[in-house]
């Protein structure tokens, strides 16, 4: 007996560990003692785990255990940012903020030091190898009861504790209804969901490990059955990522066997929808059709259409308002009130209505599974209008009283057929989401500290910028590094195939668990974030056991810090950071254009849009009079068919484009300088150059980012090829400069880099006999494209697209000169130069004097300066990257140097070899300074930098002021064109002349093409006709022709001024 208890005591706190795996999950959210300030209360949990610390810290003293792990430092670290952010916030923050308590904040972050400390229980508990499997059969005993459980709450009425909201909070047992959602014994089913991502690729990692068949079995039972009791928590980002976890487990344990399954996996899926309706009605009620009603006058939507029978108001008082604002729908009368204002002439009988009428309900009534409907409607002002009414009906909400009544607003409305959102994401979008990007925005490197963003954000990386900064989302992601970096190092020791399966398992729900919390707060929900420290430290002490050295975690941050990745992630949060506000801009311009290209398909006889495979086909045979590029429509008709009219995921794809491009830039540029922090310095100074800024905030332009992509693709797999031989690099890059040409004409111009690469910096020859067959393949994707534009019958030049032969040299000049200032100054500079430009374009003969003046003075300076004796003395090396960047600059521009004007987005590919000498020119610098010290040169270089990306990004501000403000004027456009819907004359033939109309705002365009497009998207008529003039005598004439044609004058903000013309006379 007393070797019992000595071996109970030693083992006390693996014993803890096994209690609290079971007991955390099992036990219902029961309060115990209320908060001031909050309805989370403090639970029999919070005393158990108080114990089992304390029972630690005891160990502690007595040096039993060790604080050291190998995840000590960056859980301290974690801590003491949050402890800091959260100072920050009590003192600086929370007294100018309502609704933010300290006391909450405070509990709120001890609470993280509860979650993360049962990571030493758990650590310090496992002492030896046979323990694993201890653990991994608690796992499946307590799976198995929260199987039941959830079972009897579906079927046998089994009560559940829910904390969703503050009555439930207090412990009140609820019997759930047929269509709710099982919580098991979690405090709602998300949470639940998510800790069946967690275990389940666990039990089923272990699968391969055990031997024993009625092992097998028993798994793969329960394994089964939490994928049921998954479906009845109906979470779809569960079901994803829980599918991903699954997908790494096979990945790691059968790699051939993934083949194999894929298709099982697919046809057990659909059925798993064919008989679980409720999660497929789920992800179809993601996004779903709504008829909304709108009031003229604003555009702001009012609520959900729904059209009744006028018997429907039988035995129900009907009340005459006259709308003025949604605010109006939220005011409960109290009978008192209603009696005061309830006279005969305020009362609408019932033999007046129509014989159906529109009723309209609450944006958030529920829908019969506690599940409101969306209020985030998807680009509503351009949502097709389907009727106009002059009154709608709004009942009273039931329950206030004992009567039911109902209201009629009379006014000026439309019904419109919108996407909207469902409640969850609307919430994230529209509340939680953003109140997390405000605390953020309070301070960058701590937040604003916790329980500054409300109990829920639904996403736990927001959740933690908002409460912690940039530093608290660092330290915190640095514990699971660490934990990567340690599984990495250690997992090729481990003999034993259950452990090992443990490992595999674990990991991939930890990877599930991470991106599950990019929409809900799993590692926040105490009984997913107690389970999830304690599996961790058990994981990493099983791994501690197998290591045979000490592993530096500090060295492996380092080589991670200076990775690749590393670089890409810090360009992507920069990238982000910049562009962000730019993704709710509104379309513009020849948006409108290539959106009705894929919108208005192309018919067959009866009126039925050709399929889509003739569609696709038809974008390389025919390009309709316009420039031949197939990959742009492509692009748009994949968009448009996703995601329809939602300007935001356009406007994400440009940024992450943009970014893409970065980041092949830094990888090339590496190349170039065989310099990381030389490379990442041109890559930066790329992302947040604004000189092409129309490439990235112009939604139409995104062929030209497309084309960029391919091209610097295109030559980094040839530098690949050259370095390796493989064949298969050289076929990607062929592949790559055939893209690049899909989507924009400048891909002309990628075998011509590709060669002067070689040149330049490989001294490979340029003799054409010898490379002939290299130049052909090189060559042949665009012998192609020149044959396939012109069966297509494709536009080629003219207009601002064409050469003059006679002012070529003038052009060449002035255009290089004009690139050349756009590049390192932005914007601003186009004033000057096309002052310049044109002063200089009425007088030729002033521009020839003023080209031979500069070239005297070019050979005065070469001479005074003596060029000449400067560059032999730079090295070889160094005039390889002079030579690639002055090349790649002119290269890059061949196609546009001979036109009559320059414009932004031409800029784009060929700022890269600017941005290439600059940053040499910065290194040159960076040497001849260092005689004065290397602290002062780097500080210099440094100032130079910071002075140069000042001075862009603020110019990043105004230029999203501009296209922002052209957004805005252009929904204003659509919010008055939606004010002259008419039945009567919708469908009829009808011409619309427009004066006045907006060419920019600022720097960015508004229509300086495609308002006809535009107006098609409002009415979708094919038989109104639209003429933009800028007489109003003629239009005012003209439209007299027909009472359905119209003449609107565009105003400074966008919006329409209708001029009613006077009668024909004939």
């Amino acid at each position: 007996m007393k070797k019992v208890f000595s071996w109970i005591w030693e083992n006390s706190l693996f014993l803890a560990t096994l209690f609290l795996l079971a007991f955390i999950p099992l036990y219902p959210k029961l309060p115990l003692f209320d908060i001031v300030n909050t309805w989370v209360y403090i639970r029999v949990e919070d005393f158990v785990v108080l114990f089992v610390l304390f029972l630690w810290l005891a160990l502690l003293f007595k040096k039993k255990v060790t604080l050291k792990t190998p995840l000590t430092l960056p859980i301290i670290i974690f801590w003491i940012v949050g402890g800091i952010a959260t100072i920050h916030g009590v003192v600086l923050i929370f007294p100018t903020t309502a609704n933010i308590f300290p006391n909450i904040a405070f509990l709120g972050y001890l609470r993280q030091i509860e979650y993360l400390s049962l990571f030493f229980v758990a650590y310090s508990g496992m002492k030896e190898k046979k323990f694993l499997p201890y653990v991994f059969g608690i796992i499946c005993l307590t799976l198995f009861l929260v199987i039941i459980y959830g079972f009897g709450q579906r079927y046998l009425g089994f009560p559940a504790f829910l904390t969703m909201n503050e009555e439930f909070a207090k412990g009140t047992p609820i019997k759930l209804s047929s269509l709710s959602r099982v919580p098991s014994t979690f405090a709602g089913h998300y949470d639940l969901a998510a800790y069946l991502v967690l275990v389940i690729p666990i039990l089923a990692s272990v699968f391969f490990a055990v031997n024993k068949w009625i092992s097998k079995i028993l798994i793969l039972g329960l394994v089964f059955l939490s994928f049921i009791l998954l479906f009845m928590t109906v979470s779809r980002v569960s079901f994803f990522v829980l599918l991903i976890s699954l997908g790494l487990v096979l990945l790691f344990q059968k790699k051939k066997f993934v083949i194999f399954v894929l298709p099982v996996a697919l046809i057990v899926g659909l059925l798993i929808f064919r008989f679980s309706p409720a999660l497929l009605d789920r992800f179809g009620n993601t996004i779903k059709k709504i008829d909304v009603v709108v009031d003229v006058k604003t555009g702001n939507p009012i609520g959900h259409a729904r059209k009744v029978s006028s018997s429907y108001f039988q035995d129900k008082p009907i009340r005459r308002r006259f709308f003025q604002s949604t605010d109006q729908l939220n005011l409960t009368m109290t009978e008192k009130e209603e009696a005061q204002v309830a006279t005969p002439s305020a009362l609408v009988p019932l033999n007046s209505l129509q014989p159906e009428v529109v009723l309209v309900e609450p944006p958030n009534a529920p829908t019969g599974e506690s599940l409101p409907q969306g209020t985030g409607y998807i680009n509503l002002s351009l949502s097709p209008v389907t009727k106009r009414v002059g009154e709608f009906f709004y009942e009273k909400p039931s329950g206030n009283d004992s009567s039911q009544s109902a209201f009629m607003f009379q006014g000026d409305f439309l019904i419109k057929r919108a996407s909207a959102y469902d409640l969850s994401f609307t919430t994230r979008f529209q509340g939680e989401w953003p109140r997390a990007v405000d605390a953020f925005k309070r301070n960058i490197l701590v937040g604003s500290g916790y329980s500054s963003v409300g109990l829920a954000v639904d996403n736990n990386y927001l959740r933690l910028l908002g409460e912690t900064g940039i530093l608290g989302l660092i330290s915190f992601l640095s514990i699971f590094i660490g934990a990567a970096i340690y599984i990495i190092k250690v997992f090729p020791k481990i003999e034993s195939p259950f452990a090992r399966s443990f490992v595999v398992g674990f990991s991939a729900g930890v990877v599930g668990l991470m991106l599950n919390a990019l929409l809900i707060d799993v590692f926040d929900a105490s009984k997913i974030a107690y389970v999830l420290w304690i599996l961790m430290g058990v994981l990493m002490a099983t791994l501690h056991i197998y290591a045979d050295k000490n592993i530096n975690l500090f060295q492996e941050f380092k080589k991670i810090v200076t990775s690749s990745l590393a670089v890409t992630l810090l360009l992507a949060a920069l990238a982000i950071t910049f562009y962000y506000p730019m993704v709710n801009n509104f379309f513009v311009g020849d948006d409108f254009t290539w959106l009705r290209w894929v919108a208005d398909c192309p018919k067959l006889t009866g009126e039925t849009c050709q399929s889509l495979s003739k569609t696709v086909f038809g974008y390389f045979t025919s390009a309709d009079g316009f420039f031949w590029r197939p990959g742009t429509k492509i692009f748009f008709l994949s968009m448009y068919s996703f995601f329809w009219l939602n300007q935001t995921v356009y406007h994400a794809v440009s940024i992450a484009l943009h970014l893409i491009v970065a980041v092949l830039f830094f990888w090339l540029a590496g190349k170039i300088f065989k310099d990381s922090l030389l490379a990442f310095l041109a890559s930066l100074l790329f992302l947040i150059s604004t000189g092409y800024s129309e490439e990235i905030f112009w939604i139409s332009s995104v062929g030209h980012l497309f084309n960029a992509v391919f091209i610097i693709l295109a030559l980094l797999l040839f530098i690949k090829w050259e370095e390796t031989k493989r064949k298969i690099f050289l076929i990607s890059s062929i592949v790559s400069i055939a893209l690049s040409l899909l989507f924009y004409e400048l891909g002309v111009v990628a075998p011509l880099l590709i060669i002067m690469y070689r040149f330049v910096i490989e001294g490979a020859s340029l003799n054409l006999k010898k490379n002939i067959k290299l130049y052909l393949i090189l060559f042949l994707p665009v012998f192609l494209y020149l044959i396939l534009r012109f069966i297509s019958g494709s536009h080629w030049q003219g207009g601002d697209y064409s050469y003059n032969l006679l002012k070529l040299p003038f052009n060449l000049i002035g255009n290089v000169w004009g690139y050349l200032m756009l590049t390192i100054f932005g914007l601003p500079s186009l004033p000057f130069y096309e002052l310049v430009r044109n002063l200089l374009r009425v007088n030729i003969a002033l521009s020839a004097l003023g080209i031979v003046v500069g070239l005297l003075l070019s050979l005065l300076s070469f001479r005074i300066f003596n060029i000449k004796s400067l560059l032999r003395k730079i090295e070889d090396r160094d005039k390889r990257i002079i030579y690639f960047g002055l090349l790649f600059f002119l290269i890059s521009l061949l196609p546009f140097l001979g036109f009559g004007n320059i414009a932004s987005r031409y800029s784009y590919l060929a700022s890269l070899g600017l941005i290439f000498l600059f940053v040499f020119f910065l290194k040159k610098l960076y040497l001849y300074l260092l005689y004065s010290g290397k602290e002062i040169a780097i500080l210099a270089i440094g100032l130079i930098v910071t002075t140069f990306s000042l001075f862009h990004i603020v110019q990043i501000q105004q230029i999203y002021s501009d296209w922002n403000g052209a957004g805005k004027k252009s929904q204003n456009f659509f919010i008055s064109l939606d004010s002259l819907y008419s039945q009567q004359w919708a469908g009829k033939s009808s011409k619309y002349y427009f004066l006045n109309v907006p060419l920019k705002n600022g720097g960015a365009w508004i229509f300086p093409w495609g308002l006809r497009d535009a107006v098609w998207f409002a009415f979708q008529n094919k038989n109104l006709e639209v003429e933009i003039t800028s007489n109003l005598n003629y239009a005012l004439e003209q439209a007299a022709k027909s009472p359905s044609n119209r003449v609107l004058i565009f105003q400074e903000d966008g919006t329409l001024k209708e001029i009613i013309p006077p009668p024909a006379t004939y």
